[in-house]
């Protein structure tokens, strides 16, 4: 039977471990496989000696040493040295026997991969993958929440490219704020339990527990009390079976609430059964710092608020706002302080609550279908072999290590174990010393016509190209066939051996092209899975450099990471000469593009290099009327020249053609993109390092600098620019807040609050907020972006900051010189700055409303 992995653990079974896959299969039925017969190990580097020692010492936990033969993590070695493979009992013998172990030996390896991840690397299985299994037996009686268990010692990879019908549950709770104060587990009930599913539960899309006797509906169940609702939900859990659990700020808050608040219930004598996982065992969570993980054996837990962070920029990421901007749907609303009103009513008000509950269930699942954000993470697993709730909690790294151990073991070579909190300090340290990527001075101000370039992959592909991997940096062996970094690091050429990690990523680039290929014949729903792993794959190559330096990844070489920023920057400065010294120019003719010297009469365009950063080129075309025709001629004439001098698989390729680009400093410009559609020719403002895309400016200043951009980029109307920014500073001196609630919107600012108030080294406006919202009953979460507005008034501005809502209620004036000076300015004054306009100028502008009649000046006019 064939079935995709959504979890796996281990169980013991007459004392011997028993690895358990918990997934789906094509029809829809729940799994669970019972692996037995697999066995823990490590590796320690020691002669073939020691082995008879190691297990007489440790007789109870070892089972068995095999002398093998094993290559060490980092360095070319002509010859693998002797190792043991040390088997176990049981997993958990692993860390009482390893630094034991380690003070007998050179060195041990791979004594921090759990269990079940050894296994699934061993037998080539991943999460999110497919595999197929023999079934021995069906087990019945078994403890298990799944409608096949079955036990299968023979289990392989199955390629299937569509995902299993899984099944989603949505939830979300509302907690009892009583006399007005924030809720907490120890004091507050949770009265609401909302529930939304894909597909549907015994006919219903919707369903909320109401911890009340009150007026029951299809879609509504009165428990009559908390401690019935509460396990009315495990028990719906358990009947529905669902593969995904899904919240919005669900793992932060609604999750932890409920494991606690059961708990003050039944030490109260309450007897709720919290049972989540298809394994039986209880909801669960623990605190790391400020990240908190959920536990639900079998399922996968979704917060869907840590994705939106990742994949949208929101100036707030409270429901209401995130629904309106991604959703285009409205959140229902209850005033805090007015919900126990609410709930105490048992007429419309509490009709209103149970669908204010109802709808915040149906948003949380709304978002994570309707803007598909789990499908690039399902791609992540299929291909890293990780399993996704590993992924879902930010485990990049471990999805490298993934790819690295599976190719490692197939090349018999050992992994270290991560490194300490010491060993990583003394990285972070090191790390200090690695140069960054070059980024070549910007020719400043306003350009036309400029081509951009851009190389495809580039770490990666330098990494394919030189061969730079973990296994070819020369150690101590050198063979006469090497390459050396402009740094001085030393690898061993391909032409002796080819780099693990070199293999790795041609292995995904080629992947890559082949999934985008197979995109253009597939159905829409083959299609919808096909772009995810493409846009997975992408994310994998380009995750290994960073790997590379990362002070705590079990593998760290600076050596190779120098090496690659190395090649980086060597590879911008030659690609700069070669434009500027080689090709200098090029000819159009009949539709062609022609070097110099190889066609007389056409268009002759000189070509100038006015910004590098890291992976793009901007080439200046030195020519009034280009068209995008041309300037693409161009730019494939120029790449094509470039990318024959490289090594393969580098290629520069064309990117885009910017009618006009204002550069300000590196990193820092905005361009004003052509692009080619059906319907003719569009324009699109880009912009990078610019206030536009800063979450900690208000909505005017972003407004305000779009339209300067616009004005400047697309019209060409400076003195239109510089008039927007004076009628907006007069009409700021003139607002009234009791009125213009638009504009106060406007100037709502927002920050991450990312830690406790103590632990912030200078006062923040944001936290300002969090303390006075506090004194008023209102508790922020961290990870919360906290809004606030500045008062007008004496003092420092960040001791000014308030809460919006609680400023707009008071009707209390907000400081005007701030938003000028402190927001609206700066941005656009480094943007007209090279046109001869200064802040000086627009304040005084502003404030004088200064009525100026000259005439409209166009851009060549500067």
């Amino acid at each position: 039977m064939n079935f995709q992995i959504l979890d796996a653990d281990y169980t013991y079974s007459d004392g011997r471990p028993v690895v358990r896959l918990y997934g789906r299969d094509e029809s829809g039925n729940s799994v669970c496989c019972f692996v037995p017969g697999f066995e823990p190990y490590f590796y320690a580097k020691a002669k073939p000696e020691m082995a008879g020692i190691l297990k007489e010492k440790f007789k109870e936990h070892i089972k068995n040493i095999e002398p093998v033969l094993r290559f060490e993590p980092i360095g070319y070695f002509r010859k693998p040295v002797s190792m043991l493979k040390i088997i176990l009992f049981d997993p958990k013998d692993v860390p009482v026997i390893r630094d034991e172990v380690k003070k007998m030996v050179d060195e041990i390896y791979e004594t921090d991969i759990l269990f079940r991840n050894r296994y699934m690397v061993d037998k080539g299985l991943g999460g999110m993958g497919w595999a197929n299994a023999e079934p021995e037996k069906n087990l019945a009686g078994i403890e298990v929440e799944s409608c096949i268990k079955i036990i299968s010692r023979n289990v392989r990879p199955v390629d299937i490219l569509r995902n299993a019908p899984l099944r989603h549950l949505a939830f979300d709770i509302e907690c009892l704020p009583v006399n007005g104060v924030m809720p907490t587990p120890e004091n507050s009930p949770i009265i609401l339990m909302s529930l939304a599913f894909t597909p549907d539960f015994e006919g219903k899309k919707t369903l909320v527990l109401v911890g009340k006797d009150a007026k029951a509906g299809i879609e509504t169940e009165s428990c009559g009390s908390e401690e019935v609702m509460l396990q009315r939900f495990f028990d719906i859990v358990k009947k529905y079976d669902p593969d995904i659990l899904v919240g919005y700020n669900s793992n932060s808050f609604d999750i932890p609430y409920i494991v606690d608040r059961i708990k003050v219930l039944n030490k109260k004598g309450a007897r709720i059964k919290p049972a989540a996982g298809r394994d039986g065992r209880s909801l669960y969570y623990r605190r790391i710092g400020n990240v908190t993980r959920v536990s639900v054996m079998g399922r996968i837990a979704v917060d869907v608020l840590p994705l939106l962070r990742r994949e949208f920029s929101l100036k707030q990421y409270t429901l209401r706002n995130a629904a309106k901007e991604l959703l285009s749907s409205e959140k229902l609303e209850i005033p805090f302080l007015e919900m126990e009103t609410y709930w105490k009513d048992n007429g419309e008000k509490l009709s209103k609550f149970i669908e204010y509950a109802r709808r915040d269930a149906e948003l949380a699942l709304l978002f994570l279908l309707k803007l598909r954000l789990i499908d690039k993470y399902i791609a992540l697993a299929r291909v890293s072999g990780s399993l996704l709730q590993d992924i879902l909690d930010g485990g990049q790294t471990q999805m490298v290590e993934n790819l690295m151990l599976r190719e490692y073991m197939k090349h018999d070579r050992v992994l270290p174990a991560r490194p300490t909190g010491e060993m990583s300090d003394e990285r972070y340290d090191e790390g200090e010393e690695l140069a960054g990527a070059e980024v070549l001075p910007p020719k400043k101000g306003l350009l036309e016509n400029i081509v951009i370039l851009d190389y495809k992959s580039l770490y990666p592909t330098i990494m394919m190209a030189h061969n730079l991997c973990y296994t070819t940096v020369v150690v101590s062996e050198r063979p006469d066939d090497v390459v050396v970094a402009p740094t001085g690091g030393v690898f061993v050429s391909r032409n002796i051996v080819k780099g693990i990690m070199p293999s790795i990523l041609e292995d995904l680039l080629n992947r890559r092209q082949e999934t985008r290929a197979k995109m253009k014949d597939a159905n829409e729903e083959d299609k919808r899975v096909l772009d995810a792993t493409q846009l997975a794959l992408k994310i994998l190559l380009n995750s290994f450099y960073g790997y590379s330096g990362y002070a705590r990844a079990r593998l760290y070489s600076l050596t190779l990471a120098s090496a690659v920023t190395s090649f980086g920057r060597e590879n911008i400065l030659r690609t700069k000469d070669l434009i500027e010294k080689d090709i200098r120019e090029i000819t159009l003719k009949d539709g062609k593009a022609f070097k110099k010297d190889e066609t007389t009469g056409g268009k002759h365009i000189v070509l100038s290099v006015v910004y590098g950063d890291t992976d793009s080129v901007f080439v200046h075309l030195l020519d009034k009327e280009v068209t995008f025709d041309e300037a693409q001629l161009v730019g494939d004439s120029i790449a094509s020249t470039v990318t024959n001098s490289l090594v393969k698989p580098m290629e520069l390729v064309f990117d885009s053609f910017a009618r006009r680009a204002i550069f300000l400093a590196k990193k820092r410009y905005a361009l004003l993109i052509m692009e080619k559609t059906a319907k003719g020719m569009k324009e699109k403002i880009k912009v990078k390092g610019m206030e536009t895309v800063r979450r900690d400016w208000c909505e005017l200043t972003t407004k305000t600098v779009e339209k300067v951009l616009e004005l400047v980029l697309k019209e060409g109307k400076v003195d239109d620019a510089v008039e927007l920014v004076k009628n907006t500073i007069s009409t700021l001196r003139s607002m009234d807040t009791s009125k213009d609630n638009k504009l106060f919107d406007e100037l709502i600012l927002t920050r991450q609050y990312t830690k406790k108030p103590s632990s912030y080294k200078s006062r923040q406006p944001h936290i300002t907020v969090v303390d006075k919202l506090k004194s008023r009953g209102i508790i922020a979460n961290i990870g919360d972006r906290i809004p606030f507005v500045i008062l007008a008034g004496k003092g420092l501005f960040v001791e000014r900051a308030e809460d919006p809502d609680y400023a707009r209620e008071k009707n209390l004036p907000l400081d005007v010189d701030y938003y000028v000076n402190k927001q609206i300015l700066p941005p656009v004054e480094r943007i007209l700055s090279d046109f001869g306009v200064t802040g000086e100028m627009l304040r005084w502008m502003g404030e004088k409303k200064v009525q100026t009649e000259t005439k409209q000046r166009q851009l060549f006019e500067f």
